[in-house]
């Protein structure tokens, strides 16, 4: 059927050219309805994609889900405007296909064995977790560790399976990302609940007791957290529980409530943090007898906590009994410094009141152990140890984490510091300091200085190529939804929207803190150490989504005039999105010829200004007065674009001559010999318009305007597209007057090119009191320059009359 779609629609506009209107904005609107949408979704995929707001992977795909369906959607209405784009139909499913490749996960295995001994524990390091596979190394060393067994990844997958959980943690976790922590709580809560309300499959409760026959029927036990993920790169240090002192008859219940802790808020938070999956911390659980100890501790290899003429030492830290008064910090230990040699030395002790709860021997035999352990793992160690009846046992071993440079930022400079501008939006977050750098048209964009604050007018996707020379930007309009933030975040420079940078004085050194919104005068430090140990963590997310990112929200096509700016030049949604929102305006722009084609059924517009134009209402443009009606009166308009252009046109401090009706001269000359009257529709303006939607032909003279605008509710469907052409004067005199629409477009925040004698202009995604407000600039515009191209005769006169118009008007 879609083969035969170009016929139909040619035979829909040759036989019924008004119907055909109608039908080609009834696509338009559906479109904007779902590029709105993609673009806010893209923003937030942005986001989590590139670390700043990192989420769950389920919230991931179903954001990339709804993306997909909301692309759909605008490669559907395209084709509905015009069938002439059915080559981008493959192009968009292809991108899909290999986003859905990307997004499958192999199945998770449910499998016995559901228990493993602490001895084999090393040879499954993805069924028992990494604190079970660093002990069970441990015991290989001949270092003595208590015995046990782990309830296996496979053992947690089946009880979740059996339960029917798994379904319903996928759900959950679609709302989950780190800035909403209110609902992170909310859905582990709930998690934790529906985890402790049920069942340990049979298989699984025999493969623990068997484990449990191993041990005296008074044994107490550690049961304790081993996910897939912890104790490696990232520790989980205190994410996950463990309880201590469980009774054999308890141990299932206990099994349950460390299966449970695996969804406490702040260790869900943490591997989001880390852009980990739920399926990467799948939890094991370790089962140990409780050690009577008389002493316990931990040990650091490398104590970041001394220093001494930059030497390092190995710290070791002492409580009376088990260590989970330590760990969980409440109760105050006892300190040593050692040697970092094959048997260590005691440099220093801070001990509490009496001799000490372990002899200097001792100690030093464990530091002597812990030396071993960081031999045979290859790094640093953060060790868990216990002393009994002269023998040390390890407990738990795993890298030790360096201590991240301060994050926060140091009071002290930044309530020094001098805050030029706050409040302003943030499009793209980070933090950058520069010299201030205006950029005022693209032309501009080539002598960016390297390492500039660029501010400008509005968020130009031209200005991505550019990026490399920049450390932040600064934009009066624009919104996060942009292509050139989109682009911003995916290079992470950081770009703040809203008043004010344009009164920073050009060479300023300012700092820019987006995610606050605030600018800073001079440099801050810490404000750019922070955000340099941000993208540390970030850099993590930003390669584990790498290959996400490519496929859904990089955007690749930037020029609407490069050749690669077509359906084959898509390698991305964010590029499907671009194409079709470039692509439909264009449509609607060409949506009444000049011989106004298509105008069936328009009526006069009655009005005091000496001009011709009809006009055709494709719903809610007009008040119910219109009803029925020949003729059109103004104050019949509603609160549309045409009605915010109109009180431009009709400003009372322009003046209009009576004796002239503007029309099209250039069709009158060639055509009409006399015989049309001057109000003929043949020589008239045309104006398509409805609730929000406004395109105009307006005929001036010797030139031609042509004005295509959405202004709606929705700031991301919203845009003015303006062409103007021609004129009565000598070429010169015509890109005089070019120059000088030019001039007060850029500072309105229109993209404007000059090619021969047309001029183009764009305007898009700003909120609908500005996009008001830029109309009444362009009907300002239109009545003043209807006769500017015969006055002007040097640049010197363009910038007089600028000068002159933004005296009077702006």
């Amino acid at each position: 059927m879609r083969a035969f779609r170009p016929l139909r629609q040619w035979f829909s506009r040759l036989l019924f050219p008004g119907k055909g209107i109608r039908q080609k904005y009834k696509h338009f609107k559906a479109l904007l309805r779902a590029d709105a949408l993609a673009l806010d979704i893209i923003a937030d995929l942005d986001s989590h994609l590139y670390g700043y707001d990192p989420a769950d992977m389920h919230k991931i795909k179903a954001e990339l889900d709804k993306l997909m369906d909301a692309v759909g959607t605008m490669v559907s209405e395209l084709m509905h405007m015009n069938a002439e784009y059915k080559n981008l139909d493959p192009v968009f499913h292809t991108i899909c296909a290999a986003l859905h490749t990307q997004l499958q996960t192999e199945p998770v295995d449910q499998n016995p064995p559901y228990v493993i001994a602490l001895d084999k524990a090393a040879d499954h390091p993805f069924l028992v977790g990494g604190k079970a596979t660093n002990l069970s190394r441990v015991a290989r060393y001949s270092i003595p560790t208590p015995p046990g067994f782990v309830v296996t990844a496979t053992a947690f997958f089946r009880f979740l399976h059996d339960n029917k959980l798994e379904k319903k943690i996928a759900t959950a976790f679609q709302n989950i990302a780190l800035s909403n922590f209110d609902e992170i709580i909310q859905v582990t809560g709930e998690m934790q609940e529906r985890i402790l309300a049920s069942d340990i499959p049979d298989e699984i409760i025999i493969s623990i007791e068997t484990a449990l026959q191993d041990f005296p029927p008074d044994t107490t036990f550690a049961v304790r957290s081993s996910a897939l993920s912890e104790d490696g790169i990232i520790s989980f240090a205190g994410q996950y529980a463990s309880e201590l002192h469980v009774p054999r008859k308890e141990i299932l219940a206990a099994y349950k409530r460390v299966l449970a802790g695996k969804y406490c808020p702040r260790a869900v938070a943490y591997r989001i943090r880390h852009g980990l999956t739920d399926f990467d911390t799948a939890m094991a659980v370790l089962i140990l007898p409780m050690i009577p100890a008389l002493a316990a501790g931990v040990v650091y290899t490398s104590d970041p906590a001394f220093s001494l003429d930059g030497e390092k030492a190995m710290g070791i830290y002492v409580v009376p009994s088990v260590a989970d008064s330590l760990v969980d910090g409440s109760a105050t230990p006892e300190k040593y410094y050692l040697t970092r040699d094959q048997q260590p030395q005691i440099l220093s002790a801070l001990k509490n009141d009496g001799a000490g709860y372990v002899a200097h021997r001792v100690l030093e035999s464990l530091g002597a152990l812990c030396m071993r352990l960081e031999h045979k793992f290859g790094t640093e160690q953060d060790v868990e140890w216990a002393y009994v009846q002269d023998q040390l046992f390890i407990l738990q071993t795993r890298p030790l984490q360096k201590e991240k440079p301060i994050e926060e930022i140091a009071s002290e400079e930044i309530n020094n510091a001098e805050v030029l501008f706050s409040g302003l939006e943030c499009a793209s977050p980070g933090a950058a300091c520069g010299p201030v750098f205006h950029v005022d048209r693209g032309l501009e964009f080539r002598n960016i200085p390297q390492g500039s604050v660029v501010v400008i007018n509005s968020l130009k996707p031209a200005l991505s190529q550019f990026l490399d020379s920049i450390a932040a930007i600064i934009a009066t309009h624009g919104s996060r939804a942009s292509h050139l933030a989109s682009v911003a975040r995916e290079w992470g420079i950081p770009v703040l929207v809203g008043e004010g940078g344009a009164s920073l004085n050009p060479e300023e050194i300012v700092t820019i803190d987006a995610i606050n919104g605030a600018i800073y005068l001079g440099c801050l430090p810490s404000l750019l150490a922070q955000n340099q140990s941000a993208q540390k963590d970030q850099a993590l997310i930003r390669a584990e989504n790498k290959d996400l990112a490519k496929l859904s929200v990089v955007l690749h096509l930037i020029d609407p005039q490069a050749p690669e700016f077509s359906p084959l030049g898509c390698q991305s949604l964010h590029d499907v999105v671009r194409f079709c929102h470039e692509k439909s305006i264009l449509e609607m722009f060409s949506l009444v010829n000049r011989e106004g084609r298509g105008m069936t059924g328009a009526r006069k517009i009655i009005t005091d200004l000496p001009l011709v134009m009809y006009l055709i209402d494709l719903g809610g443009g007009l008040s119910p007065q219109a009803q029925g009606a020949k003729n059109i009166e103004v104050g019949w308009l509603r609160d549309g674009p045409l009605k915010s252009l109109w009180a431009g046109l009709s400003d009372k401090r322009i003046h209009w001559d009576d004796s002239q009706t503007h029309i099209d001269w250039e069709v009158f000359d060639r055509i009409s010999g006399g015989i049309f009257k001057l109000d003929s529709s043949i020589l008239a303006s045309y104006a398509v318009i409805a609730e929000d939607y406004l395109h105009l032909n307006v005929r001036f003279g010797y030139h031609f305007s042509i004005i295509d605008s959405i202004c709606s509710t929705i700031s991301g469907a919203n845009y003015i597209k303006f062409k103007f052409k021609g004129g009565g004067g000598a070429l010169e005199q015509r890109t005089l007057r070019l120059q000088f629409i030019k001039e007060i477009l850029e500072q309105a925040g229109f993209e404007v090119t000059i090619k021969g004698d047309i001029l183009d202009a764009t305007l898009q995604r700003l909120s609908a009191p500005k996009i008001h407000d830029r109309l009444i600039t362009l009907g300002l515009i239109l009545a003043y320059t209807r006769l500017l191209d015969i006055k002007l005769t040097d640049t010197q006169d363009v910038t007089w009359e600028v000068e002159k118009f933004i005296h009077m008007f702006l």
